[in-house]
């Protein structure tokens, strides 16, 4: 069984964690309810350093088109972080429908861990959530398989249970 102990470099410290049950991720997170804020950690095994990761909130559904997504990777310039919303096929930067702050990103022990604080909208809790991992051409994300583990990974995820 997969445990969601763990300790970041970074003395971080998470009120819970999901381990989510495909592509090997979790998700720690911690809620705070005086202002909507929730700050979050995506831990995600990368199979190699040419794979890109993504964790997202999709306001209308459980799918990736539509999704307001934090992506990962690693090319020549280094490791990169930034947020993009899902409207098609590439995964191009752009702002979210939401506000994002605190957005970095590590790499270690053949994992990349993304860590960001979110504005959730209208206070709300619940929230339909979507995790991906794809390779890279050329040091850009190419689109994700649209079989098997992938299009199984999504969730619906209340913050304060």
């Amino acid at each position: 069984m997969r445990t969601c102990s763990y300790s970041f470099r970074s003395n971080r410290v998470y009120d819970s964690c999901n381990p989510l049950p495909q592509l090997n991720a979790y998700l720690h997170h911690t809620y705070h309810a005086s202002n909507g804020t929730v700050d979050i950690a995506y831990r995600a095994a990368a199979s190699s350093s040419t794979n890109w990761v993504a964790w997202a909130i999709n306001p209308s559904g459980l799918r990736m088109l539509g999704s307001q997504a934090l992506v990962a990777y690693q090319n020549s310039s280094g490791i990169q972080v930034y947020t993009a919303p899902i409207t098609g096929y590439a995964i191009q930067k752009g702002d979210l429908s939401f506000p994002v702050t605190n957005l970095t990103v590590e790499y270690v022990s053949s994992e990349f861990i993304i860590f960001a604080t979110l504005t959730l909208t209208n206070n709300g809790t619940t929230v339909n959530q979507v995790w991906q991992q794809g390779t890279l051409s050329n040091g850009v994300p190419l689109t994700h398989p649209t079989t098997g583990v992938n299009v199984q990974s999504m969730g619906t995820l209340n913050f304060t249970s």
